[in-house]
């Protein structure tokens, strides 16, 4: 055999399983689909055993794809399709067997396989079809039971056709289950996100799209899931017009901040509590964290001035007390009514 062959098999993923060059009658099955890759030729043969299933036939047109993953710089001038039984001499020569020798191998898997031959067939009809439907329960059910047959008669290439069929059909029902997770979480994000989006809530919005995107992009691709893919083009469509709009929001805000650290400094706590307020109504409006960080702590120093306040009213207070224990009701009422004051500054 020509020494620069390399040999694959198509898998029911569509992806393609290197094989031995050595022993290499031993890797033609009647239920592969084989892939000889000569790359001095730039050529491809695609041999399709007898019972290959229909399922691994369907990836035939994209083994250009399929064989780029193992070969980066893949040029495939042709490509030669051959069936098990119809091998052309230059493809025999090729891999240095005799049409005697190959038609002995698969005689012998045939012969092997004779006895329960009509049962498989029917198996892997409806294995096929419920492939096809997407049911991969009923795949799984009847590949076991194929299994089964093969171990009985001693068919190692059918039970690994099945094995190979079983975890593909494990894999893809596991897929499933995913991508109708994510669909169906998809749809209660958007109508969240809609409702948030119509009170104007956005940071809560937006943080709701990168939660789910953070629980589900590393599993799969999401724009290739619709309800997702409507999802994430709207929350962008969000942040381009918000930041269309959040250089007049900056420029309130910053505004607002200069009055607010005013009042901080004159400790009026009446004028920065309503500043702040008017403030939270336009970070909410804007997902810009920078400017959300910088308020969040403008509150700080609120509380933290509130704080001192509350200190100074409860040393106000004792020294209240104390004047009226010394019978200086004047001096109390004086200190009573800074009390007052600084309580009305609270609300």
């Amino acid at each position: 055999m020509n020494s620069g062959i390399k040999i694959y098999k198509l898998t029911y993923s569509g992806k393609a399983k290197r094989l031995p060059n050595d022993n290499l009658l031993n890797n033609f099955t009647l239920f592969d689909v084989l892939l000889f890759y000569l790359p001095s030729q730039k050529r491809i043969y695609i041999w399709i055993g007898k019972k290959a299933s229909q399922n691994l036939k369907n990836h035939i047109p994209k083994v250009r794809e399929i064989l780029a993953d193992y070969e980066p710089n893949l040029i495939i001038l042709r490509t030669i399709t051959v069936e098990s039984g119809f091998e052309t001499a230059d493809f025999l020569e090729l891999l240095q067997i005799t049409n005697k020798e190959l038609s002995r191998r698969i005689a012998k898997l045939e012969t092997n396989l004779l006895p329960s031959l009509s049962e498989i067939n029917k198996l892997k009809e409806k294995a096929d079809n419920a492939f096809i439907s997407e049911n991969f329960e009923n795949v799984i059910k009847f590949a076991e039971r194929i299994k089964e047959i093969a171990e009985q008669i001693n068919d190692n290439t059918l039970e690994q056709d099945q094995i190979d069929l079983i975890e593909e059909a494990s894999s893809r029902s596991t897929k499933s289950e995913l991508i109708s997770q994510i669909e169906s979480e998809a749809k209660k994000v958007l109508d969240e996100f809609n409702q948030l989006i119509k009170m104007e809530y956005h940071q809560e919005a937006h943080k709701m799209v990168k939660d789910f995107k953070l629980k589900f992009e590393a599993q799969y691709n999401l724009s290739s899931i619709p309800k997702a893919q409507q999802l994430l083009l709207k929350d962008e469509n969000m942040i381009y017009s918000l930041k269309v709009k959040e250089k007049e929001i900056k420029e309130n805000l910053d505004d607002v901040e200069r009055q607010f650290n005013k009042a901080l400094i004159e400790r009026n706590l009446y004028d920065a509590k309503n500043l702040l307020s008017s403030a939270k109504k336009e970070t909410i409006k804007i997902i810009d964290e920078n400017v959300i960080s910088k308020w969040i702590k403008n509150e700080e120093k609120l509380l933290k001035l509130q704080e001192e306040k509350l200190e100074e009213i409860f040393h106000l207070n004792n020294a209240a007390i104390e004047q009226i224990d010394k019978g200086n009701l004047e001096d109390a009422l004086k200190r009573f009514e800074v009390i007052i004051k600084e309580l009305k500054n609270f609300y």
